[in-house]
């Protein structure tokens, strides 16, 4: 049997002149060039009498390769398999990372039985020694398995690239332990450099452990910016030294902050699995978590019992009290790039619109020049306050796409509401996932395709709080209230893991290569998912089950909470 998935013109990685080509050669020394010539050759010419969008091949992998190609009938992995770093690699660097990423892979790729033809090692080639984990870092991995050998080769230029060629050997192996084919070829690349996932931790608290798992399973989808929204309405959610009032105040049903060895640990532990962290701390709006301050000159726009956005005072005082603040949180985050929010103001109590916004464009030329990060904020800092820097990252969410971004020459992050939103609980299945199937390059003209960094989606804890955005408004109860106190923790984290996947399996997929030609609400698009997600559980990522639908206090019908 063959089957083939291609979405670019081909380039093989047997034929191409690159760097990591030319070591999987060096790998496989024992065959003669003209061998590998007719590899090639018998690649090109298959690619050209078989190319197709939707095969058994592709479906086993998720997001699917830039490029790939699978023959054969199955074949074992040897129970005594093994990844291994390459013997003539160059990568020369500290291989922590590489060896903690082949132990923990190691763990997730099922075995099965011997066999003559069973693959007994992997060797893993990383050919640059930096580490470095930002904007440029490059993605792309290659994985050959050839029919004739009992070792295949993964070959990337990082060792973040490294780790996502792991991950598709992993997905490429059934539970059984045999692979879908005997002859592998994939060469792939992320379309984005910007593959994220937003979590609200300023309204709800993500205890650690769950946002570990997060980090997993967006590892595993080959996800690589975790934005963290660390502050809002019900807490401000990092330790500060400077300010301690503000996580002092957190008690009770309340209580939950990342103390500053958290926000260490946190970094280190999504680094190891090639995921940036970039915090958010959202002002001058959704600030009641800010609300301690006011004793240090903090001010409000008004002083009534909800009062939660920031007034710019004449004396400075506001301002003063959040340059100390945010430049203590900016130098805890590894990253480049620093978020402020910066959404959903308006002109209330002795707040105008000309002191909202102007506190804002102080910031932003802060973040740069005192800070030395790239200042980020939602659609409203550009279209709203007009305070975004040529150089500000703006998120679209809502009135605008990213194309209305791109055309002023700034660089987009699509987070459109409408498709990658998540607050709000979906069906399971294609019902519940087909609208996050969706190109974020929409309108954006092909001159201004290097200023869409790519998409995000955005777990929103509104839902959660003990009462409407923990008294910022009046209004019912949020359906998810019962799990908003720290008792209830394990239950918020199952939850939270319902609704995030495995509808976010199918944006990340949009945010690495967006195929349009595909159905998301196919046979073949659905048992694919539900594969991909049984299997994830397996590794004890917390996901909505299969064929099932989940809501915030939920999982296929059964309460989380034993009340």
């Amino acid at each position: 049997f063959f089957f083939l998935m291609i979405r670019r013109p081909p380039r093989s990685p047997l034929s191409s002149s690159s760097a990591a080509s030319d070591v999987y050669k060096r790998q496989v020394s024992t065959q003669s060039t003209g061998d590998l010539f007719g590899m090639a050759c018998k690649m090109m010419m298959t690619t050209a009498l078989l190319a197709m969008t939707w095969t058994s091949a592709s479906a086993q992998v998720w997001p699917q390769p830039h490029e790939m190609r699978l023959s054969g009938p199955p074949r074992p992995i040897h129970p005594g398999f093994k990844l291994q770093v390459a013997e003539n690699s160059s990568f020369t660097g500290d291989q922590g990372l590489l060896t903690d990423a082949i132990a923990r892979y190691s763990a997730a790729i099922n075995v099965g039985a011997e066999a003559p033809n069973a693959i007994q090692t992997m060797r893993v080639t990383v050919t640059d020694p930096d580490q470095s984990l930002g904007s440029l870092t490059d993605y792309s991995y290659e994985l050959v398995i050839n029919t004739d050998q009992n070792h295949g080769a993964i070959v990337a230029r990082s060792v973040y690239g490294a780790m996502y060629g792991m991950e598709t050997m992993a997905q490429l192996v059934n539970k059984e332990g045999d692979l879908y084919g005997s002859e592998i070829e994939i060469a792939d690349r992320p379309q984005y450099a910007w593959r994220g996932l937003m979590i609200d931790s300023g309204r709800r608290f993500f205890p650690v452990p769950l946002v570990q798992n997060l980090v997993d399973t967006m590892a595993a989808l080959k996800l690589n910016v975790l934005h963290l929204h660390a502050s809002d309405h019900c807490r401000f959610g990092v330790e500060s030294k400077i300010f301690p009032e503000l996580t002092q105040a957190l008690v009770g049903d309340k209580a939950g902050h990342y103390s500053q060895e958290d926000i260490k640990q946190l970094q280190e532990y999504a680094k190891a699995r090639g995921v940036r962290v970039v915090p958010e701390f959202d002002i001058p709006g959704h600030s009641r978590g800010m609300l301690p301050l006011e004793s240090k000159g903090l001010k409000f726009c008004t002083h009534d019992p909800t009062r939660s956005q920031l007034y710019n005072d004449a004396s400075n005082s506001t301002y003063d009290v959040l340059h100390s603040l945010l430049a203590e949180m900016a130098g805890l985050f590894q990253d480049e790039v620093f978020n402020i929010g910066c959404d959903e103001t308006a002109a209330k109590g002795v707040c105008t619109v000309n002191s909202t916004f102007s506190i804002e464009r102080e910031l932003i030329k802060d973040i740069g020049s005192d800070y030395g990060k790239v200042a980020e904020g939602w659609e409203e800092i550009l279209f709203d306050a007009g305070a975004a820097t040529p150089d500000t990252i703006v998120n679209a969410w809502a009135r605008h796409n990213a194309s209305s971004i791109t055309t002023t020459g700034r660089k987009a992050v699509e987070s459109s509401s409408a498709h990658f939103y998540f607050t709000g609980a979906a069906p399971g299945g294609a019902a519940g996932w087909s609208k996050c199937h969706y190109d974020i390059a929409t309108g954006v003209p092909a001159d201004q395709r290097h200023l869409l960094l790519g998409g995000e989606m955005s777990m929103w804890s509104d839902t959660y709080c003990q009462t409407a955005q923990c008294g910022a408004s009046t209004g019912a109860l949020p359906v998810g209230h019962q799990l908003f106190a720290p008792s209830t923790d394990q239950e918020f984290g199952r939850s939270i893991g319902g609704m995030i996947w495995p509808r976010g399996y199918v944006a990340a997929g949009s945010f690495w290569n967006y195929n349009s030609t595909l159905d998301p609400s196919s046979a073949e698009f659905v048992a694919s998912i539900w594969k991909l997600n049984d299997q994830l559980a397996n590794r004890g990522a917390l996901v909505c089950p299969s064929n099932c639908s989940c809501d915030q206090l939920t999982a296929c019908g059964k309460p989380y909470l034993q009340l």
